[in-house]
Parts: structure tokens; C-alpha cells; sequence
């Protein structure tokens, strides 16, 4: 029998504070601590029971993860904590005084632990300035947090909980807001909503990255800006002293040299430099060309062909290409399908910044490419037709085909023209990946489901404590990415890609065809009629599947848990304004709100919608960031820009006339160098299924949803991604490039890079 029934009127029993605090920094070597006042805790604050305030003075971890443990005897009758009141106090001056990360208090009370997830910082006040009403050195004035899983507003009965609850919510509203919607040019498609705040020095403590992320961030990047500088610097001294000379490539092998000696130069790992250097020795095969296609960091563009639009009027595939096939004979049997890269219209030349790289100006070519791809009895993808026109000086488009299968001379005229074609196609599809797919669907689209989430979910909300841990790295690397990669003046893009310069004309187009739909993964697949290609060759397609499966499952158990009927979906209030803020503000001036639903009526479908959510912020974004200096850090495989005019139908092309076109050495490195530290991970990284032998955290300890229930849930979902990653290991057994990077153990559950 529990000690508050047995008790009398005005006897006290025991409650114990679990109080867990800091972050975890693996590579600290001392435990610093946090002694700079007291911590203030108040149980059920404001209700009829309320008790007295708590005030625990002692030093909490700060850096690394500790604990705490204190008890107190407190009146019985103040019952089961619902609510805690956490506060910080301290006498100390401003400028020595520093926020405490608090990662979860646990209560226990009658035996029975009441846990309180915060995972959020808090600024100690004056005790003698009374206590603060406002958010203070970006943090909240306190914490107020429900028990347990977290609770649905309208189920709700007693009015100091649903008061704690508005007050907590409008806190987080002074600090996140969304920007002003800006006036586009005319022609020009509205982009998603952004964070108000543009400089990151200035975002809330609890968007802001947590040290370790920071000073690893920060490591990668010191070594590359004094690498750019100096080459800047040294180019304006040669120019003045006219010894300047571009320092160009021999050949492929010299591309090659290049990646395994600035590895070693910059101290890069060699285990990731082997992958580029893989790709470098079989680059060149139509094999290869379309696993990348399917396998690579662009690999969501690839669609079925039914019949071929006016674009490809002109082409003329050989039969030899297509296992005797003619083009009606493939698209019946269903084994055509096409690459278009139209999110490049209207986008004029780059290099705005290459005289200022290495010394000359060039112009970068933006041209239209696009792709056929025929499906062999084998079950590859290889290419067969390449169109490639210079819609920017009015030069007519052009049509390649693979050489005839009796050449095998790979200087032959025929295989160095099939050659530059590629590289022409794969440098637009590069352009479209990084701005695109990559910041303008994995990074921009993503912030908007994070603003509307913080800006109308409570932390006492269950879907906040789910998505959390998912939406906190995005706004603030999107808040940095705007700082530094996109910032017009000194746009990072424009360093390395030929569309760099005009990020907003690609994003409009990309925005201008972008849906909802787009996110249901299963449904997008099977729209582009992928799904007769081979499994265990669209690697990619089966990975992300896969994922989606077991998301949408944990998914389905989480939600069923909070939400007893489809009616209370319908009438939770703030859920309703979440997929409202979504609409009217993060894809205002999209038309029907991108296709977005404007309300929630049932499990399923908030189920549905949170998936596609998880999936794109998490599983999208790992295929299209965490392999890329695979893919692009041997430049001839995929080059960012073309220096020279793209080849006329009737032009013979040489072994000169490629190295010639290709990126030299300073940009070659730069774009090494931003895939290297792109692709890198956090050292406080969680993944899916964490690795003790690897040194890999998992997503269990970084979850908010911390009810028995909901823990019971996380494992069951680590159970079906230990089967998935087990699925991956085998399935990559005897391959000579390794498909690995949707494994779980390699999946971050956010986006912070």
C-alpha cells in the first residue's frame, strides 16, 4: 500500500530527484561541472497542492552526461508529481555565469518513477531580480514539464496543467518565429518558409548545436579555409608577379593521384579515400554509370519511359544499345526510362568566383542534360542516349550514343565522345543534386516541419517528444548553411558548382513541380514506375523502402498509444495548427499548399504524414549527403563545372579537349573538401542502431518519448533495424562498391550536418 494513502494529514514522505544533466563530449578527458548557484525544483507548481520550492545546490555535470541524486521529505499530500517547475538561480556576475543542459529529472515517489524529459538549456536568473517571466540568454525563464509520455490538450481536466502548458508554449513562441514571406521576381516560384533568424550566434540555446557537434564542425572546416586562402592568396601574388599558371590535370590518373595525396595532406581518413579511388578505376563503364544512378547520391530521379515527349524528337538510340531492341520494343517491354534535369532552365553560366579561386575568369556552362536508360535481361541500368543543349547561347541540342560494341579502344573517337557526353549529364546532375535534391528538399523543405512543430507543440505534446530528437539539428544547420553556403556575396555554392550562382532560379523550378506526394516514398516510387528494376540493383529504392516500413510502424504504435480514436486526432488543437502552419506559412504561395494536408481526422494519416517527416529529414537526407565524397571526389566522374563550350554534333573530341573542360586544381580541392566535411559525422551522432565497437550512439537516450510504453516501442523499432542492417551486411558480401550508407548503424535520426 503506498505511502500517501497510509500517511496522516500534514505527515511527510519521500520523494527522490533523479536529476540527469550535460551532454555527451567523447572526446573530453576531464568532467566539467556546473556550480554556479542552485537548482530550483517545484512539484505540481500553482495547484492546490503545490510544494514547497526545492533548491539543490550541487554540482551537475555540464559537458559530459551525469547525475544527480537528492531526496527530500515533502507533505504527503501533494500526491504523484504530475507537473515539475525547474529553475535555476545564481548570485554569480553575468559574464562568469553559464546555462546548464538538463536532460531528464526523474522523480520517485511511492516507489514508482515519474520521469521528466527536458532536453533543453536554462539560464540561471538573480534570486534577487526575482524570477524571470521571459526567455534570457536564449533560454527559457524555466521549465515546465508534464510526466511521461506526454498528454493531448483536450484530455486534460485540471487548469493548472493546461495553464503550464500555454505558458510553455508561448515562451517557445517569442523565441522561434517564422521569417516574413519575401517578394519574388516575377517568373520566380516562392521557396519554403524559413527561421526568422539569420544569424546563428543569435538562434535559441536549445537550437543551437551542442559543443561537441561545434568544435568537430569546426576542426574539419579550419584546415579548408586556410587551404582556400592561401591558394587565393598565392594566385594574386603570382598574377602580380606574372608567374601565375593554372595548375591543370594530365589525366584521370593525375585526378586520382590528387584524391589519395590531399587525403594524406589534410589527415582525412583513408578507409573513406578508398571509395573515390574505387570509383576512379571503373568510372568509365556503363555499369557503373547506372549503378550510380540507382545507387548514388541522386538516385530519386530516374522514371519510367511511355512515350518520349518532343525533347528527344531527334534522338536515334542504336539497336546495339538495347540488346537488339528497338526504342518501341524497350518502352513496351518497359525497360526505358529517362533522367531529366529541367530544375537547370534558365539558369545562365557560372564562375563568378573562379578569377578570384585561381587567378582567371572562366565561364562555367549550365547546360540542359537528360539521360535514357535501358533495363538489360541482366537487371542493370546502363546509359543509352544523352542530350545535352546550351539553351544559354542558343546552340541546338545535341544526341550521343554509346560506341559500337565492336570498338574497344577506349581512345577511339567513338568512346571519348560517349565519354564527355556523360560527363556533361553527370555535371547537371550534380548541380540538381546539391542544390535541389539536396538543400532544397532534404535541408529547406525539412525546416518547415521543424518551425511548425516548436512553434505550436508543448513539450508536454507526445508528437513533440516524438519528433524532437528528429527536427532539433535542422533549423540550425539551415540558419548556417544560409550564413555561409547560400549568402549572396559570398556564396560557397557558387566556389565549386556552374549553377552556384543562381541557386534561387534552381530551387524555384525544383519548388515550382514539388508536392506532398513527393514525400510518400512508397507512392513516389511506384508513380515513376521503378519498381520492375531488379532488387539487389535499385538499392536505394529497397533501402529507403525499407525504412519507410519500419517508421511507418513505430509510427502507427505511437500514435495508436496517445490518440484512443480517430476523433481525438480531429480534435487536437494543436496538432490542427501544426499542419496549418505548414500550409498557410511554409509553403505559402505554393499552389494548394504544395498538396499538403490541411487538417488531421485519423491515426493513419497523422501516422503517414510523421513518416514522411522522419524519413526525409533522416533517411533522405543520409542518401543524398553521407556519400558524396564517394561519388564526386574523383572529379572526372562527376564534374561540378565544364570550362569549355559543350561539343557540337560534329566535333571530334580528344583526351584534350576533356582535361581541358574539367575543374582545376583549386576547385577540384574545394569541392573534395566541402564533400569531406559534409559527409562527415558528429561525434555525438545518434544513429538508428547505435555500435559500441564503432563508437556509434543509438537513438535510445536521445528519445523524449520516455514512457515504459513508448520505450517498449523504440526497442521494438531497434529490433527491425538490427534486421535491416543484417539484411544490408549481406546483401554488400563480394561487392566491389559497397552499398551501406542506409544501413541503420549509418542513419543519423536528424539533420545536423
Amino acid at each position: 500500500m503506498s505511502t500517501s494513502k497510509t500517511v496522516g494529514i500534514g505527515e511527510e514522505t519521500c520523494y527522490t530527484f533523479i536529476i540527469q544533466t550535460g551532454t555527451v563530449i567523447p572526446s573530453k578527458h576531464k568532467t566539467s561541472k556546473w556550480s554556479d548557484g542552485a537548482m530550483v525544483l517545484t512539484i505540481n507548481p500553482d495547484s492546490q497542492h503545490e510544494s514547497k520550492a526545492i533548491r539543490v545546490k550541487e554540482n551537475f555535470a555540464s559537458e559530459t552526461e551525469g547525475a544527480v541524486t537528492v531526496d527530500f521529505w515533502l507533505p504527503a499530500n501533494i500526491g504523484v508529481p504530475k507537473l515539475l517547475k525547474v529553475d535555476l538561480e545564481s548570485n554569480r556576475m553575468e559574464i562568469i555565469k553559464d546555462a546548464l543542459y538538463v536532460r531528464q529529472i526523474t522523480v520517485l515517489y511511492d516507489r514508482n518513477p515519474y520521469r521528466f524529459p527536458i532536453k533543453n538549456y536554462i539560464y540561471p536568473h538573480n534570486p534577487m531580480k526575482g524570477n524571470p517571466t521571459t526567455a534570457e540568454m536564449g533560454c527559457p525563464p524555466h521549465f515546465l514539464v508534464r510526466e511521461g509520455a506526454g498528454t493531448l490538450k483536450h484530455l486534460e481536466t485540471e487548469k493548472f496543467i493546461i495553464d503550464a502548458r500555454e505558458e510553455d508554449l508561448k515562451t517557445i513562441q517569442t523565441m522561434v518565429d517564422w521569417a516574413e514571406p519575401c517578394e519574388y521576381q516575377p517568373g520566380l516560384h516562392p521557396h519554403p518558409g524559413i527561421c526568422k533568424i539569420t544569424d546563428y550566434s543569435k538562434l535559441p540555446r536549445f537550437l543551437k548545436f551542442r559543443d561537441a557537434t561545434m568544435q568537430a564542425f569546426e576542426g574539419l572546416k579550419k584546415p579548408v579555409r586556410k587551404e582556400v586562402a592561401k591558394n587565393v592568396v598565392g594566385n594574386i601574388v603570382e598574377k602580380v608577379m606574372r608567374t601565375y599558371q593554372a595548375e591543370t590535370f594530365e589525366s584521370f590518373e593525375h585526378y586520382a593521384e590528387f584524391v589519395k595525396e590531399t587525403c594524406d595532406d589534410m589527415g582525412w581518413s583513408k578507409e573513406l579515400a578508398l571509395e573515390p579511388l574505387k570509383v576512379a578505376k571503373i568510372f568509365r563503364d556503363d555499369k557503373e554509370f547506372g549503378r550510380q544512378m540507382l545507387c548514388g547520391p541522386n538516385a530519386l530521379q530516374i522514371e519510367k519511359v511511355h512515350s518520349l515527349d518532343e525533347r528527344w524528337a531527334d534522338a536515334a538510340v542504336p539497336e546495339y544499345a538495347m540488346e537488339g531492341k528497338s526504342v518501341e520494343e524497350a518502352i513496351k517491354e518497359g525497360r526505358l526510362f529517362e533522367i531529366i534535369n529541367d530544375d537547370l532552365e534558365g539558369v545562365p553560366h557560372g564562375g563568378s568566383r573562379s578569377k578570384e579561386l585561381h587567378g582567371a575568369k572562366e565561364t562555367w556552362f549550365v547546360v540542359l542534360s537528360d539521360c535514357l536508360l535501358y533495363l538489360t535481361a541482366e537487371g542493370n541500368i546502363v546509359p543509352v542516349q544523352i542530350r545535352v543543349e546550351n539553351r544559354n547561347d542558343g546552340q541546338p541540342p545535341t544526341f550521343w550514343s554509346p560506341p559500337d560494341p565492336d570498338i574497344t579502344d577506349l581512345d577511339h573517337k567513338d568512346h571519348l565522345s560517349w565519354l564527355f557526353a556523360k560527363m556533361w549529364f553527370r555535371c547537371a546532375d550534380a548541380n540538381v543534386h546539391s542544390l535541389s535534391k539536396h538543400f532544397g528538399r532534404a535541408h529547406a523543405i525539412s525546416e518547415v516541419f521543424a518551425m511548425a512543430v516548436y512553434r505550436n507543440l508543448p513539450n508536454a505534446h507526445p508528437i513533440f517528444r516524438l519528433l524532437q530528437p528528429h527536427i532539433q539539428g535542422i533549423i540550425p544547420i539551415n540558419v548556417q548553411g544560409r550564413e555561409v553556403l547560400i549568402n549572396p556575396g559570398k556564396n560557397t555554392m557558387g566556389m565549386y558548382l556552374s549553377a552556384g550562382d543562381n541557386l534561387g532560379t534552381v530551387l524555384s523550378n525544383y519548388y515550382s513541380r514539388f508536392s506532398y506526394q513527393n514525400l510518400i516514398l512508397p507512392g513516389e516510387f511506384e508513380r515513376r514506375g521503378v519498381g520492375e528494376i531488379p532488387e539487389y540493383h535499385y538499392l536505394l529504392r529497397d533501402d529507403i523502402i525499407a525504412h519507410w516500413e519500419i517508421l511507418s510502424n513505430y509510427n502507427r504504435r505511437m500514435v495508436e498509444l496517445v490518440y484512443p480514436s480517430d476523433e481525438d486526432v480531429a480534435m487536437d488543437t494543436e496538432l490542427q495548427d501544426v499542419v496549418k502552419d505548414v500550409v498557410e506559412i511554409g509553403f505559402w504561395g505554393f499552389k494548394d499548399g504544395a498538396g499538403f494536408p490541411r487538417e488531421l481526422t485519423d491515426r493513419e494519416k497523422l501516422a503517414e504524414y510523421l513518416t514522411a517527416i522522419i524519413v526525409n529529414i533522416s533517411v533522405f537526407h543520409t542518401a543524398v549527403n553521407f556519400q558524396t565524397f564517394t561519388n564526386y571526389a574523383f572529379i572526372p566522374n562527376s564534374p561540378t563545372y565544364m570550362a569549355s563550350p559543350p561539343p557540337s554534333q560534329d566535333q571530334e573530341i580528344t583526351m584534350e579537349t576533356i582535361l581541358k573542360c574539367l575543374p582545376v586544381r583549386e576547385t577540384t580541392f574545394i569541392r573534395m573538401a566541402i564533400c569531406y566535411v559534409l559527409g562527415s559525422y558528429s561525434p555525438i551522432e545518434r544513429l538508428y542502431l547505435g555500435s559500441p565497437a564503432e563508437n556509434k550512439l543509438g537513438m535510445l537516450g536521445e528519445n523524449m518519448a520516455v514512457s515504459p510504453e513508448q520505450e517498449e516501442y523504440i526497442g521494438l523499432l531497434a529490433d527491425e533495424m538490427r534486421g535491416l542492417r543484417k539484411k544490408i551486411d549481406e546483401r554488400n558480401t563480394g561487392r566491389y562498391m559497397k552499398y551501406d550508407v542506409l544501413s541503420p548503424a549509418n542513419t543519423p535520426i536528424t539533420t545536423q550536418i
